[in-house]
């Protein structure tokens, strides 16, 4: 036989070899992952979608991560803000929870196989976009509520004993002390409330007219007859720690409340700081509350969660508490944090 020495067939076999070679490698090297993990289909990741595609500015989000044989150490970043550790991860999907930041339009969305810090490579993008935060509107208070601070608890000269708001020692430091004025003295009877304080239950409501469905309890929602708040009973204790897993569980709770329309409404929402503020009784003698127990019956010892922002730290918001009416900065050291929502 003779022997096939053309120079062309020659490299084509070299070639064919080669090409065989760097096949092998390849499917090789999709078997692992950025973070040296082997995949158990042993096919490259795929990313097929991150939802939602819109979110607004500063607004904690839950993004969806789908997908085909995704590391188990996938994650999510976004161009101008910040996420959180992935979490519910499986090969088809994770969830993150993502912040937006920076002003209004398009960003860009990242999937990566580990974080930077742990040689993450891309998985895929997709557009984000970003829409302004709505803030949380004012409310309209048609008047405001009095401390509490009732006709027995004035100062006088040189004493830091309370003494009755009439004596003449009193009125001879100031004729205009708190317990002198305002309802706690002119509709100081108690009997919707303590001293100037006045609440009523809630009689139910369709299409915005009162319907025969009797009150409801005091445990559901209650009335402030001087604001017009209409306030929920029940306190919800919140797991998460602050910042924007806290804020999103608090935002969840405002809409499965919404959702159910407690006592015929769905407009309910986080009460503002001085809202909560309404509530306190600052002449309280109560050794545990500083609120009406008598209309707000499921009331807790800790503080509760407010819509308005502390500034120097805006994933973190004011709280009151209703064991003296302090007003203090959501932090890590918060524990025992609960909602009252109003409308």
């Amino acid at each position: 036989m003779q022997q096939d020495d053309h120079p062309m067939r020659t490299d084509s076999r070299h070639f064919s070899l080669w090409l065989l070679s760097f096949l092998a490698l390849s499917a090789l090297a999709a078997c692992v992952v950025g973070d040296g993990q082997t995949q158990v289909s042993g096919q490259a990741p795929i990313v097929l979608s991150v939802t939602p595609g819109t979110a607004a500015i500063g607004d904690a989000t839950s993004f969806t991560v789908s997908g085909l044989y995704l590391p188990l150490t996938a994650t999510l970043s976004i161009a101008n803000g910040v996420c959180l550790t992935p979490a519910n991860h499986t090969t088809s999907s994770f969830t993150v929870l993502c912040t937006p930041g920076g002003v209004a339009g398009s960003q860009l969305l990242t999937v990566s196989s580990n974080t930077a810090a742990n040689n993450g490579y891309w998985l895929g993008t997709q557009t984000l976009t970003a829409t302004a935060g709505v803030s949380t509107p004012l409310s309209v208070v048609n008047l405001l509520v009095d401390s509490g601070v009732n006709s027995g608890q004035c100062y006088a000269a040189g004493s830091d004993v309370l003494v009755s708001c009439i004596s003449p020692s009193a009125i001879a430091l100031n004729d205009k002390q708190d317990g002198m004025t305002g309802r706690d003295v002119t509709s100081a009877d108690g009997a919707d409330g303590q001293v100037g304080l006045s609440y009523s239950t809630v009689i139910g409501q369709q299409s915005q007219k009162p319907v025969v469905l009797g009150p409801y309890a005091k445990a559901d929602c209650v009335k402030d007859n001087i604001t017009g708040l209409v306030w929920q009973g029940k306190s919800t204790a919140l797991v998460s720690l602050p910042g924007d897993a806290r804020n999103l569980e608090a935002k969840g709770l405002e809409a499965t409340t919404n959702a159910a329309a407690l006592c015929g409404f769905s407009d309910w929402r986080l009460p503002l700081r001085n809202e909560l503020q309404s509530l306190v009784n600052y002449g309280s003698l109560d050794l545990y509350f500083s609120i009406d127990t008598n209309w707000f019956v499921d009331t807790r010892i800790g503080a509760y969660y407010s819509a308005t922002k502390y500034a120097p730290n805006l994933k973190n918001v004011w709280l009151v508490d209703f064991i003296r009416g302090e007003v203090a900065p959501d932090s890590n050291a918060s524990s025992g944090v609960y909602v009252r929502l109003v409308r």
